[in-house]
């Protein structure tokens, strides 16, 4: 698996309009023994090329961050490369001291883009010199701009309540990175799983049903479970349109009703929703992560009727 991204906490320093997990001061993160639960069930069969830790900011809680990559540089003993992922608002000379001694190999300064505050693009100066200053130079950054990343932004959580995303039909989220596109595939490049807390995806845009639980369930599991799923087989190979062949929904059906709901995310979103029983999946409200809020059901079905 080439990447495991890992939001551990949604609290977050800023409230930003175009957040696709709703992540705000004060919003749910795990605790200190539930990380310890779902570092035990991370992958050992196939370790992953990186885990990368988000947010949220997870800066903004840092004694639980601190306490994920002293987990994490344990469990794999130093062999799989840890990265941090922040808005970079809360990084100065002691953070990224403590980031680097806690084995820190990548920095992703995430919020180079219009949706976040001016001070926070002001800041790149400073944060440039700060990584020369440690000869440190295993840094990226970038935002939500229309060319890279998200693009017209995925239609999750706050995007959709500020109407700040504008993706279409065209917009095919699923099939490329941070989609579904390889994320069965463990022991192929551009194979990556989003863990939300506790809760496992696909995929960074989230389905309404979330396919397990790290905290009682090792990933392996979950991902052989789903390897025998015709819904997440068509999923991996990036294809939503394909999902529900197995259930008499035909791809030009899928096609139609992606187009008359904007984009293959409410596609998705609408499967799970109306057609999708579940084969073994956790309920998201019972899972730290779920994401049910993300995704109201009432505008599904509306948007269905």
């Amino acid at each position: 698996m080439e990447s495991i991204y890992w939001v551990i906490s949604r609290d977050c320093n800023q409230r930003c309009r175009h957040c696709y997990n709703n992540s705000e001061p004060g919003a749910e993160g795990l605790s200190p023994a539930e990380i310890d639960q779902v570092v035990a069930h991370l992958p050992t069969r196939t370790p992953p090329g990186r885990v990368i830790l988000s947010g949220g900011e997870p800066l903004h809680f840092a004694d639980l961050l601190f306490h994920t990559l002293d987990r994490l540089h344990t469990f794999y003993s130093g062999a799989v490369p840890l990265w941090i992922q922040t808005n970079g608002d809360l990084l100065d000379e002691a953070m990224l001291d403590r980031l680097l001694a806690a084995h820190v190999r990548h920095i992703s300064v995430s919020s180079m883009d219009d949706f976040h505050p001016k001070s926070t693009l002001r800041r790149r100066p400073y944060l440039e010199d700060l990584f020369r200053s440690r000869d440190f130079s295993d840094v990226t950054f970038w935002g939500a701009t229309p060319d890279m990343w998200i693009g017209k932004i995925w239609p999750r959580g706050r995007a959709l309540d500020t109407r700040s995303t504008h993706a279409g039909p065209e917009d095919d989220f699923c099939n490329r990175w941070s989609g579904a596109l390889n994320f069965l595939e463990s022991d192929a490049e551009g194979s990556e799983v989003n863990i939300q807390l506790a809760a496992v995806y696909p995929c960074c845009p989230m389905t309404v049903r979330p396919i397990g639980d790290l905290r009682v369930e090792t990933l392996d599991l979950i991902l052989d479970r789903c390897r025998q799923n015709p819904v997440y087989q068509a999923l991996n190979r990036g294809r939503p349109e394909e999902m529900g062949v197995h259930l008499g929904i035909s791809v030009e059906q899928a096609l139609e009703r992606t187009r008359r709901l904007g984009n293959c995310c409410l596609w998705c979103d609408e499967f799970f929703t109306l057609h999708y029983a579940g084969a073994g999946e956790p309920e998201p409200d019972r899972i730290p992560g779920g994401r049910r809020d993300l995704v109201p059901i009432s505008r599904i079905l509306k948007a269905a009727s």
